[in-house]
């Protein structure tokens, strides 16, 4: 809120001769009061578009009752600021609608659909049955159209009459009143919406055939069906896709050319409905149709996402057709289409699909391949895994990996020996750790017992995916920093009194990264709280700042008498912590932290004001 002096400075400033002084001060005056809002509605005015957009953004900020009242008289006035009235009452939302409640009655046939369009707007109204009785009486089509649409927009089914009986008034009326019977969906309208299927007007009948779509039951479904021999292409067109909404697709070939012809030339809206009735009526003709709309998709896209969803939904609904496992081999389909019909294949567990997938394998498309080995790991099938433990050393890293993973989900006990060869031949580390994750999932046993003789960087891996206590435990004892450090880690996933022990004897290890790093596994295991505390002591500020982090996560009272000291640590790091950790542990004593409001870091103090102002 700014003060009367830079009020009435603004105020003032609002009509410099400098355009960049008046739009600056019209920005300030959004954190005016009531006395701003005539300045700033004469600014609207402004000869200079800066200031006319800062007046109309400052006025909807103040916003309320008040400033909306003193906006009405500008939906009397020229075109610009009749429709920055209606976005600044939009804007300012339910304290608007009272206001309008008189404009109803308006004598300008204008001013009674600003009113209405802007209800509707807002989407909030204590007096729809207004609403109602203009649609009825009202002399204008215009505010009768808005009416309509302002009934259904409401939600006032009370206002259903009105709506049936302005079916017949004209088509633009006809049209809002179809919009909200659809928004209603009362069953009671169904016999007059089908009433209009025999209009003259193709529009108002195409309108009525949505709306009965979008309404949705049996006796509107049964007059649709009925209508569709005898109807117009465009009215076909539209009775199918209501049908679809409605749930039920007529098992017709007509309607399947229909529905193909929809989802290959609509808007994305229809294309997605002709892609469920597709589905409900498994036309084989449709599967390349669809996989052809579904690798023209643009990655970078964000509705792409969406999409390929739905389109992978509708195809798992097909099931496993032999014509959809035929295309995938298909040289003339697109490699992105391929891949969305392999990932189907996949989920489906398609068994008689391996020999395609298999033959696919030979192409020079990664991303094909690479499907391809996914859905053959899918199919679990035991005449697929020589297939699998031959692309272990394929060319191309992401197949390796995708095989190699798949072989691990399978547990097929023959890889171990191949994977366990592979570690040696493998140069990229995303695959060596797929590989040792198979392994593990394999044999872990005959893993566990070749340990010593592998090379460092596999033991690592192991100590950082093995879930085995005793494993664990023996690598944490390892020569290699690296090992030792990663099975340290990994204990900390468990909760054991040999764990515990473990974790304790390395907090004594001359090297601060080995305390550090079991000072975090104690932490992430909760528990001996009593060797934290000593952690404290440590002369490393790494180790200190950890066992304060992990004392805070513990969330036990009783450890912030242990933690209050590191409050004067000579590391800023250790202190911030501390402050945090106590913050934790709620025990925020204002004694403590004003010891140290006057600390030598500008981070600290800051920090412990901000505690205190809280306290």
């Amino acid at each position: 809120m700014v003060s009367q002096e830079e009020l009435t400075k603004a105020i003032q400033e609002l009509t410099d001769a400098d355009p960049s002084v008046r739009r600056i001060a019209a920005e300030a005056l959004s954190e005016g009061d009531e006395r701003a809002i005539y300045p700033l509605i004469r600014a609207l005015r402004d000869a200079n578009t800066g200031v006319q957009d800062a007046a109309m953004r400052s006025i909807i900020a103040i916003g309320g009752e008040v400033t909306a009242y003193m906006a009405l008289p500008l939906l009397r006035e020229s075109p610009f600021l009749r429709n920055t009235a209606r976005i600044i009452l939009r804007q300012i939302g339910r304290p608007s609608v009272p206001l309008l409640r008189p404009l109803l009655a308006d004598k300008d046939d204008d001013v009674r659909t600003f009113a209405v369009d802007l209800i509707t707007d807002i989407g909030w109204c204590d007096y729809p049955a207004e609403l109602a009785r203009l649609l009825e009486a009202d002399p204008n089509q215009n505010v009768k159209a808005s009416a309509a649409r302002a009934i259904g927009v409401l939600g006032y089914h009370e206002g259903l009459p009105a709506l049936v009986a302005s079916l017949r008034i004209n088509e633009w009326v006809c049209f809002s009143a179809l919009e909200s019977l659809a928004l209603l969906r009362d069953e009671s309208s169904i016999e007059p919406v089908l009433s209009l299927l025999g209009e003259p007007s193709e529009t108002v009948r195409y309108s009525a055939i949505e709306t009965l779509g979008k309404i949705g039951s049996a006796r509107s479904s049964e007059a649709l069906l009925g209508r569709l021999p005898l109807a117009s292409d465009i009215e076909k067109t539209a009775i199918v896709k209501s049908l679809v909404q409605i749930g039920i697709t007529p098992n017709m070939a007509s309607v399947g050319d229909l529905l193909i012809e929809m989802y290959t030339n609509g808007e994305w809206e229809d294309r997605l409905i002709a892609l469920t009735g597709l589905s409900d009526l498994r036309d084989k003709r449709s599967l390349s149709v669809i996989l052809e709309v579904a690798g023209s998709l643009d990655p970078s896209d964000p509705e792409s996402e969406d999409r390929l969803i739905a389109i992978k939904q509708a195809l798992t609904k097909f099931g496993c057709q032999p014509a959809l496992t035929e295309l995938i081999t298909d040289p003339d389909i697109k490699f992105r289409s391929k891949v969305v019909a392999v990932e189907v294949i996949g989920e489906l567990q398609c068994p008689e699909a391996a020999p395609h997938l298999i033959a696919i394998m030979d192409t020079d498309l990664r991303e094909v391949r690479r499907a391809s080995v996914l859905a053959l790991a899918e199919l679990r099938e035991k005449n697929v895994l020589p297939e699998l433990r031959k692309l272990v050393e394929d060319r191309d890293g992401h197949v390796r990996n995708a095989a190699i993973s798949a072989l691990g989900r399978i547990g097929d006990k023959t890889s171990f020996v191949p994977l366990l060869r592979h570690l040696d031949l493998e140069k990229y580390d995303d695959v060596l750790e797929v590989t040792v994750k198979a392994l593990l999932l394999i044999e872990p046993a005959k893993l566990f017992a070749l340990t010593p003789s592998l090379p460092p960087v596999i033991r690592k891996m192991i100590a950082q995916y093995a879930g085995q206590v005793d494993v664990l435990l023996d690598l944490s004892r390892d020569p290699e920093l690296s090992v030792k450090l990663a099975a340290l880690s990994s204990l900390g996933r468990h909760r054991d009194e040999r764990v515990a022990k473990q974790l304790s004897t390395a907090l004594g290890d001359p090297d601060p990264e080995v305390r550090k790093t079991a000072v975090m596994a104690l932490g992430a295991a909760n528990c001996c709280i009593d060797d934290l505390k000593t952690a404290l002591k440590d002369s490393d500020m790494w180790v200190r700042l950890h066992a304060v982090k992990a004392l805070g996560d513990s969330g036990k009272p009783e450890a912030a008498i242990a933690v209050i000291p590191l409050l004067y640590d000579k590391e800023v790091p250790v202190v911030l912590a501390a402050i945090d950790a106590l913050i934790q542990l709620g025990s925020t004593e204002s004694v403590a932290l004003s010891s140290i409001q006057n600390h030598p870091d500008a981070a600290v103090r800051e920090r412990v004001a901000e505690v205190l102002e809280r306290l």
